[in-house]
């Protein structure tokens, strides 16, 4: 009888487990879930026979069971004298990679942004307030785009042209118009021509230097070599710091010169490559009169902030709701504090190991964060799935 109590006591401890786990898994946190997978969508996914529910009402597909989107909110000011800049890689219609961002869910954000009273503003504005503190309107967002996709002209340019939202591309100088580069096809001058007619911007994002090398003779370590010295295999030695921002300061000074000449650009505005940089890079934008840059950090932006935070908007997890009640709140992100080990469930299994499970002596957080599919080779070829934006800033 005894057994028997235990073995009923066991099973609905069980189940308060599990059901507070769900709980907290589904109400928690998007950025910490496990490739953004809730019990409910996880489900969804597993196939047609588990994907779909009947009610009276007809058929029911799980994966798309959303969150309740916040009433739209179209005179309220949620931040003044500030920026939001957003950035994307690829809009396409289907899911190609986890850096994608779907064509419904973009038109659902710029649609959120209308209706929710955000302001898009130019390049332009944003430079002269970051430089000079020139006013900019209530609730401004900057939207920005790297690499310069083909993809972008098929795909993103149409609904940003309807909508009349301007835009700046950040674009690999060396891939533009030529076919033979390797990697993920590029735009030509003639579209760049064409849209930029229409309130598209184009801007640097380097020459050729949207690559990782290796940094020593072993090839096991690599970075973005805009992040620090390079190993040379012909000199069997890593670069000098002067030798790197040399380097650097040739490829950066050759992407300017060719959008001045292309596209008659005269401003110099930057977006580092996997968002990576140096104290030493940041002097030869200075040099070449770059007072303009870009990262990938999270953040808004106020006068005087040269070196610029973007808000990642693309990409497989992205959800437009979400993002709009992140952009109510100035871009800032609220972390749950933790009140009890049960909270830890919130954050997924592989998340709470990191936690909970000691760091082995002499472990290194991976600068390169988990967009990359997989570990890097020696060198990372511009504009591969595995070189998309990535790191956390150096």
């Amino acid at each position: 009888m005894r057994k028997q109590n235990w073995i009923s006591a066991a099973v609905i401890i069980g189940l308060i487990i599990v059901v507070s786990a769900a709980f907290l898994w589904e109400n928690g946190d998007s950025n910490n879930k496990i490739n953004n997978l809730t019990p409910l969508n996880t489900i969804g996914q597993m196939g047609a026979s588990l994907g779909t529910g009947k009610t009276s009402g007809g058929t029911v597909n799980i994966q798309s069971i959303q969150k309740v989107p916040s009433p739209a909110t179209p005179n309220k000011v949620y931040y003044r004298n500030k920026v939001i800049v957003l950035m994307y890689h690829e809009v396409t219609p289907d899911q190609i990679d986890a850096g994608t961002v779907l064509v419904s869910k973009f038109k659902r954000q710029i649609e959120q942004m209308k209706a929710n009273g955000f302001k898009w503003i130019t390049m332009k504005q944003y430079h002269d307030f970051i430089l000079k503190g020139t006013p900019v309107p209530d609730n401004a967002v900057l939207m920005t785009f790297d690499d310069g996709y083909e993809s972008f002209y098929q795909y993103a340019y149409p609904i940003l042209k309807e909508n009349k939202v301007p835009a700046t591309m950040f674009i690999i100088l060396n891939t533009v118009d030529n076919p033979k580069h390797p990697g993920i096809p590029k735009l030509t001058w003639k579209q760049i021509n064409t849209m930029q007619q229409n309130g598209i911007e184009f801007y640097n994002h380097t020459y050729d230097s949207h690559i990782q090398a290796p940094t020593d003779a072993s090839h096991q370590a690599t970075r973005a070599v805009l992040a620090g010295p390079m190993y040379l295999e012909k000199l069997n030695r890593k670069e000098t710091n002067a030798e790197f921002k040399s380097r650097v300061k040739t490829d950066l000074s050759k992407a300017q010169a060719m959008l001045k000449e292309k596209l008659g650009n005269n401003m110099d505005v930057l977006a580092f490559p996997y968002g990576a940089y140096t104290k030493s890079t940041l002097e030869v934008c200075r040099e070449l009169g770059i007072k303009i840059t870009f990262t990938v950090k999270p953040g808004i932006n106020a006068k005087g902030q040269l070196n610029g935070y973007r808000l990642n908007a693309g990409g497989i997890k992205n959800n437009p709701d979400e993002l709009i009640n992140l952009m109510k709140n100035g871009a800032e992100h609220k972390a749950k504090k933790l009140s009890s080990p049960f909270d830890l469930m919130d954050q997924g299994p592989l998340r709470t190991l990191e936690q909970v499970v000691p760091k082995p002596i002499g472990y290194r957080k991976s600068v390169v964060l988990e967009s990359t599919k997989s570990k890097a080779p020696a060198v990372k070829v511009a504009g591969s799935e595995e070189a998309r934006d990535g790191y956390v800033n150096l």
